[in-house]
């Protein structure tokens, strides 16, 4: 699950709905914050042992791996046409 930070959302979904979803889906592997104003990537990763793990991703140049479905992102793409102030 992807989700774009918003200041009106960013508490409920680092909150309220992450809770939801860890609680009521098993199945879910990887949930993404990404931020609107900063090229900046929280990446939760479920273990096997049912614990979570963060991953944070800053700048441009870096690039984080999605291993439950064999993907690789960098922020320069993820970012590409979004102008920071």
């Amino acid at each position: 699950v992807f989700e774009i930070l918003s200041e009106s959302t960013e508490e409920f979904d680092r909150g309220t709905k992450f809770m939801r979803y860890r609680n009521f889906n098993p199945t879910l592997t990887d949930y993404i914050l990404i931020a609107q104003n900063e090229p900046h990537v929280e990446h939760y990763l479920r273990l096997e042992n049912g614990e979570w793990l963060l991953r944070e991703f800053d700048g441009l140049v870096n690039t984080f791996k999605i291993e439950s479905i064999n993907c690789s992102i960098s922020l320069a793409e993820l970012y590409d046409r979004v102008d920071f102030e």
